[in-house]
């Protein structure tokens, strides 16, 4: 279930200002209780640490997510936000990556085919250290291979290319792993400010986002250092891959804008979106 009531329960303070803080950036809205206080009847997330869940005598059917000081709290806090805008679970099963590359990176996360959160980064290791830090947190727990997907606009090649070749090198051996070259026609038109009370959605975000929503070249470790060759001698043929309608100017501007903030408000799902986008008159 999406968008639980969530609550926060502990007696560190020091745990629930750094909660509190990353919470308030991304506009997630939580309710304080005293340990002593009635633990909530209704299905919730309550945040809190192995020392304050050993002091309850009552917990109720509630979903719990405890954190340990031993544990990396980046990876707890990303559990957090899966919790809350897509469901609870220990198990998910994939991940799609959205990057817009040029002098900033733009990242849209996407888990088990809802948004989940996005990032502008400065330098290609913040990114790649950034989607490493994601599918860490949600395989280490996970017996199956998640199945990740790459989106990566093509429009500044040399950028692309390394991030490629960097994302086969860091997932090398991974089986369930998919790369799509996608066209970045119109992908800069829009912007957004963001939900009110949240922080501002960077334009390199937005056109991560609008990519995710479309299909390009697919590629694999074995052909796409010739796919970038041909690319960058424009000699591509595309009935010589898996590609697909890699444009959203079908649809206006502003209903395009409407669509992105209903993903961004967990209100589509990413295949969704594109369905309806595949449903438009070209």
């Amino acid at each position: 279930m999406r968008n639980q009531p969530l609550y926060i329960l502990t007696e560190d303070l020091n745990f629930f200002y750094m909660l509190k803080n990353e919470l308030d950036n991304h506009n997630i809205k939580f309710k304080i209780l005293n340990l002593d206080a009635k633990i909530p009847s209704i299905s919730s997330l309550i945040l809190t640490t192995t020392e304050d869940i050993a002091k309850l005598s009552v917990r109720n059917h509630n979903n719990y997510l405890v954190y340990s000081k031993k544990y990396d709290f980046e990876k707890y806090l990303i559990k957090i936000i899966a919790a809350y805008r897509i469901k609870y679970s220990k198990i998910y099963s994939a991940l799609t990556f959205s990057i817009d590359p040029g002098n900033k990176l733009g990242l849209m996360i996407f888990l088990d085919d809802y948004y989940l959160d996005s990032y502008c980064c400065f330098e290609k290791i913040d990114l790649l250290n950034t989607i490493k830090k994601y599918v860490e947190t949600f395989q280490e727990e996970n017996p199956n291979d998640m199945y990740l997907n790459f989106k990566l606009g093509r429009g500044v090649l040399t950028i692309a290319f390394d991030l490629v070749t960097d994302i086969y090198r860091i997932f090398q051996g991974k089986k369930n792993i998919k790369v799509y070259l996608i066209d970045e026609f119109r992908s800069s038109k829009i912007r957004l400010s963001g939900e009110k009370g949240g922080r501002k959605i960077s334009k390199d975000e937005v056109s991560a986002l609008i990519l995710a929503l479309r299909n390009g070249i697919a590629v694999n470790i074995d052909n796409y250092e010739d796919v970038f060759e041909q690319i960058k001698n424009k000699t591509l043929k595309t009935s010589n891959f898996n590609t697909f309608r890699t444009e959203n100017h079908e649809i206006s501007l502003l209903e395009l804008k409407e669509m992105l903030e209903k993903l961004l408000r967990g209100e589509l799902t990413l295949s969704s979106a594109m369905q309806i986008l595949d449903n438009n008159p070209s």
